[in-house]
């Protein structure tokens, strides 16, 4: 096993090496900003339980964004915004950066991700994300959070 690694990365390293006289191609990371092609999608949240919430965003495999907290009995509203013709779903940072949402939840504060209540997206290419309309109340057991979506206000 030990060879075959070692191989395996030799023959990576050398595929690397420059052919001679052409430089390799790069990798770019192109990041897309603005709000440019995007229409809003309004995030709304009810907190009908006694403890506080928060709701979050996985961006990537090993990085999650905050999108708010909520007081018990009260209501968080915030923004996502979707590219209707490829369905995606986009959180916003402070520079304006374009976070592709993989996954989006609520749970109670302090332990959000082992209460969440995962909340579907519809990501259509071609439509328009629908808003996010949430009623969240204490799930079946006392560490479960559901979060339910109702009719839009």
């Amino acid at each position: 096993m030990r060879a075959f690694l070692v191989l395996g990365f030799a023959g990576l390293a050398a595929s690397a090496a420059p052919v001679a006289g052409r430089a390799l191609a790069q990798e770019a990371l192109v990041v897309e900003r603005g709000v440019e092609g995007l229409e809003a999608v309004p995030f709304r949240v009810r907190n009908a339980t006694d403890r506080p919430l928060a709701c979050a965003a996985a961006i990537a495999h090993w990085y999650s964004a905050a999108i708010g907290t909520v007081a018990p009995g009260g209501r968080l509203d915030a923004q996502l915004w979707s590219k209707a013709a490829s369905g995606e779903v986009f959180l916003l940072n402070a520079q304006q950066d374009r976070m592709p949402i993989q996954t989006l939840w609520c749970g109670y504060e302090g332990a959000d991700v082992s209460t969440r209540s995962m909340i579907r997206l519809e990501r259509r290419a071609g439509a328009r994300e629908p808003g996010v309309e949430l009623d969240c109340r204490a799930g079946a057991t006392a560490q479960a959070l559901d979060c339910q979506r109702r009719a839009a206000d």
